[in-house]
């Protein structure tokens, strides 16, 4: 279905369909108005990312400036809710005061909630950075003006002595010294999400020199970015793991690179205690109290000691989504980050390091099988289960995720841009489109969200996260 898939193509119109026929409002009054705005929950702005990054990467592929200006439209919404940072913090920030996650944690009621700000100002900074390019309106409260002093203020606040002494200390950390299940030395999705804050601030101020002034920049601050995106870049060098491989074709003397993220790191962390158990019995069972139907606890049916760590374990593939949006900053922001900061290039992720994540996901985390595709929970290619029993923080039980339990990560989290995985994504389209009761069965056993009546809002979201990592311009991501 080449044809379908190019901008302008079926593909794209659906996209839009589903947009302007419900994820348009659903931005507006769920996620903004009644989420952020009413109740004070700033995981709204991380369901915005979630939701729609891939959304956004279409229009911009495509060039659909007009898509573009409505999507900064709803964005400029929540910048109405920033508020003083708490504390002596400098700047604005969002601050989480309801909702599920805030409302249950205390430590997380009236504060800044770092992975939902840097994840929206990620998203926030890509669009504004795409916009740089367009003829200027001069309106007031310019989106992109308004985007840079935000990111600006952010990185500012995030960038204080004691986070860069906790980066040093990340980059001189081996697997070994993770000794219980502290997170302290991990690598996580936050210092992605910074990096790419600072690479489309570097894209727009590439492109609108002038704009630096107007969002509180001189060669003093810009001077410290760099030094702080110095020791994220470092970070990201530490934790990433290449080998060579032979080469699966055979061919004699040919080797092949593949690369994994903070491999060894999470071996001990709550979320991976049964990442060798691949058995489908449950090793949890959340069991409702029938004298209290409102009470549910967590019985356990195998103890995870039975189980030893997996030695190389690292990130999952639903929070390896990241690299996709990560590795995309980089690449479109490349001359600017260098122009900009003066950073040295080869600080930067190769594009053969890029290609190597990718060859990773496609030989040790997809199952091989074109026709049935499934995709292994872990990017070391480890299928066993994850977040068995996790406490989110909400109080809820949670049983964990079984073996390619996390397979809808695939459509949903972008990886079919990846030229070497387009081609599973558009067989799982056509899966998820078909109507033989095999592939409805297969569908509803690994993809739920795609096996919904059609109109059913999750189905929808689902659909809006898939379907635009298949449209290409001119035959390319």
């Amino acid at each position: 279905m080449p044809a379908a898939l190019e901008c302008g193509g079926p593909v794209e119109g659906l996209v839009w369909r589903r947009w302007d026929e419900g994820g348009f409002v659903f931005v507006q009054q769920q996620l903004i108005a009644e989420r952020l705005v009413k109740q004070g929950d700033t995981y709204a702005l991380y369901h915005i990312e979630i939701f729609f990054h891939n959304l956004l990467a279409m229009a911009q592929r495509c060039q659909r400036s007009a898509r573009q200006a409505q999507l900064a439209g709803l964005v400029a919404k929540t910048y109405a809710q920033l508020e003083p940072a708490p504390g002596d913090q400098p700047g604005r920030a969002w601050i989480c005061r309801g909702g599920p996650e805030c409302s249950h944690s205390i430590r997380l009621r009236n504060t800044e909630v770092l992975l939902n700000s840097t994840q929206f100002l990620a998203f926030a900074s890509s669009l504004a950075n795409g916009m740089s390019r367009e003829v200027r309106t001069a309106a007031p409260n310019d989106f992109v003006e308004q985007t840079a002093r935000i990111a600006r203020e952010h990185l500012e606040r995030w960038r204080t002595p004691a986070a860069q002494d906790a980066l040093r200390k990340r980059i001189a950390a081996r697997p070994e010294d993770v000794k219980n299940t502290s997170s302290e030395l991990f690598l996580t999705d936050k210092d992605l999400w910074q990096i790419a804050i600072y690479a489309d601030l570097a894209g727009m101020l590439a492109a609108r020199p002038r704009l630096a002034q107007a969002a509180g920049l001189d060669d003093g601050s810009i001077a410290t970015m760099k030094a702080h995106l110095d020791l994220l870049l470092r970070l990201v060098a530490a934790r990433t793991t290449v080998q060579a491989l032979p080469d699966p074709e055979g061919k004699t003397g040919k080797s092949i690179r593949v690369a994994d993220l903070d491999a060894g790191f999470w071996r001990l962390y709550d979320t991976n205690r049964y990442a060798a158990y691949t058995g489908r019995d449950k090793p949890v069972v959340c069991k409702r109290d029938p004298a209290r139907p409102e009470l549910v606890t967590a019985q356990t049916l195998i103890p995870a000691e039975r189980f030893a760590p997996v030695a190389n374990i690292g990130w999952d593939i639903s929070h390896a989504r990241r690299l996709v949006h990560f590795f995309d900053a980089i690449e479109r922001n490349r001359a600017a980050l260098v122009q900009v900061y003066g950073i040295d290039p080869a600080s930067l992720p190769s594009q053969d390091t890029m290609a190597a994540f990718a060859r990773q996901f496609s030989l040790h985390v997809w199952n091989q099988d074109r026709a049935r595709p499934l995709f292994a929970n872990y990017f070391s290619g480890a299928n066993g289960w994850y977040r068995v029993n996790y406490d989110n923080g909400t109080g809820s039980c949670a049983e964990g995720y079984p073996p390619y339990g996390l397979a809808e990560s695939f459509p949903t989290g972008g990886y079919a841009t990846w030229p070497a995985m387009h081609a599973l994504g558009v067989r799982l389209y056509d899966i998820t489109q078909s109507s033989r009761k095999e592939d409805r069965d297969f569908v509803a056993a690994h993809y739920p969200g795609f096996a919904r009546r059609p109109g059913d809002s999750e189905r929808m979201l689902a659909e809006m996260m898939f379907w635009p990592t298949l449209v290409r311009r001119g035959g390319a991501r």
